[in-house]
């Protein structure tokens, strides 16, 4: 059967649909409670006796939340509009994230800094330390996620643009670089992870979340056309945004909970 010609005057729409976004927030809520509930659990099984945080705690916490993601993000994208395939496409994304974010990421970052301190010269502390670092990756994330959108957005639409995108991630990594003089743990982060142990391993992981969250928004944009409205994809898009918000609150509660029972060697030079 012949897809229904599109509506031009409603492809002019720059919009979400307010009405798909609430219908998708108590999911978006699901995530969060569940998350941090399950990863504050994780945590406090260990007594803290192990040298280090053992990697089966972050193993644990990326199984978790990639189960729960998988199912969330799922329903939370399907009843923005779009159709199974694009919904399960952004799931299995945050599914794939899940184990980057609170797996690889953090098995990396404490092999490394187990071998060395980090200077803290304005005595930012380890909660600190993992608030700078959660807001500067975070930032990248999000900026990551709105260039995707921008870059294979329907001809139609005229948000997200592709220099929203780009702006945050030049923020994300002049962060990194001038925030350095303030504490270099976000710049040591995200150096362990594209140049450690697991760098590999991560860097594929990643890839793959991309492709699965471009595939998402291709199959968005497509229905798009079809149905004759923008809101659908810009509905989807701000679901995705969402979720990687949702996931840097997680990976804050979590990795507070762990460097409480592990604390990083911070030094604040004379």
């Amino acid at each position: 059967m012949a897809s229904p010609p599109a509506r031009p005057d409603l492809l002019r729409g720059t919009s979400p649909d307010r009405h798909a976004l609430l219908r998708a927030l108590p999911w978006i809520a699901v995530m969060a409670v569940v998350g941090i509930v399950a990863l504050e659990a994780i945590v406090h099984v260990h007594d803290g006796s192990s040298e280090g945080p053992p990697s089966s705690l972050f193993v644990a916490g990326g199984l978790v939340v990639s189960v729960v993601s998988l199912i969330t993000v799922t329903i939370a994208a399907r009843v923005t509009g779009v159709g199974t395939r694009a919904a399960v496409a952004l799931g299995g994304a945050f599914a794939v994230i899940a184990i980057a974010k609170f797996t690889l990421g953090p098995i990396g970052f404490f092999r490394d800094v187990a071998s060395h301190e980090i200077q803290d010269p304005f005595e930012l502390g380890n909660d600190g330390t993992v608030w700078a670092i959660a807001l500067v990756v975070g930032v990248l994330y999000v900026g990551v996620v709105v260039l995707l959108a921008a870059v294979l957005r329907p001809r139609e639409a005229v948000t997200p643009r592709p220099s929203s995108g780009v702006a945050l991630i030049a923020v994300a990594v002049g962060a990194m670089v001038i925030g350095a003089f303030v504490t270099p743990a976000p710049l040591a982060y995200v150096t362990t992870a594209l140049s450690g142990v697991g760098a590999a391993s991560l860097a594929i992981v990643l890839l793959v979340a991309a492709a699965l969250i471009a595939a998402s928004f291709r199959d968005g944009a497509e229905q798009t056309r079809v149905l004759g409205t923008t809101s659908v994809y810009l509905s989807l898009a701000w679901v995705a945004v969402a979720f990687v918000l949702v996931f840097q609150v997680l990976w804050v509660v979590f990795l507070l909970a762990v460097v409480t029972l592990w604390p990083l060697r911070t030094v604040t030079p004379k």
